[in-house]
């Protein structure tokens, strides 16, 4: 027994938390682990995500979990972005055709159901130590942002195209790129236009 909590606990050092998915490719076992969460040893943070209890679980990196198909979009990707100061009250989900989002709703997400080019621009962060979440890289949620269908605010765009342009890594290839996909290249060609 003492092989198997202590094979799990070297399991939990690296970063202090595990899924389900490493359990079984880390051949750990199940049962040890659910008799170490009854005693307090480990909480289960979601269903199938396990924590030490001295470790944050960053609430971006427990959503993507829960609905590993989303890619955080929009609002949500330009404040983890650091491109808007404003804190998303309804993180912005994007998923693909014909997903049911009920589930994303009854959790408190704007979810965007996408036809085409869902997979285009999607990057990995990482929110805490071995905690990724996926999101639309800069240009691709600075460019989305311009498309009427999304009613995003120009007083968020504006400054989140400000913050971009200030950093100094403009990549004009992606942004004409992406316009060009959302037929925005003219609402984009004005931002340029301003901020080069």
């Amino acid at each position: 027994m003492v092989d198997k909590r202590e094979k799990l606990m070297n399991s939990f050092n690296q970063y202090g938390f595990l899924t389900f998915k490493q359990v079984i490719d880390e051949n750990l076992h199940y049962k040890t682990l659910l008799k170490m969460v009854t005693e307090g040893k480990i909480d289960a943070a979601e269903k199938g995500l396990y924590r030490l209890p001295d470790i944050y679980l960053d609430e971006w990196f427990v959503l993507q979990y829960r609905f590993p198909k989303g890619i955080f979009s929009l609002e949500t990707a330009l404040w983890l972005h650091g491109l808007s100061l404003t804190v998303p009250f309804e993180p912005v989900m994007t998923f693909p055709f014909g997903s049911n989002t009920r589930l994303m709703k009854d959790a408190g997400i704007k979810p965007i159901v996408a036809r085409n080019y869902h997979e285009i621009g999607v990057i990995k962060l990482e929110r805490q130590a071995g905690q990724f979440i996926s999101v639309y890289d800069m240009e691709r949620t600075l460019v989305e942002c311009l498309r009427t269908i999304y009613h995003v605010d120009i007083q968020v765009i504006a400054p989140a195209f400000q913050v971009y342009f200030k950093k100094g890594a403009v990549n004009y290839a992606k942004l004409y790129h992406y316009a060009q996909l959302f037929k925005v290249t003219k609402k984009l060609q004005s931002y340029v236009e301003v901020l080069s």
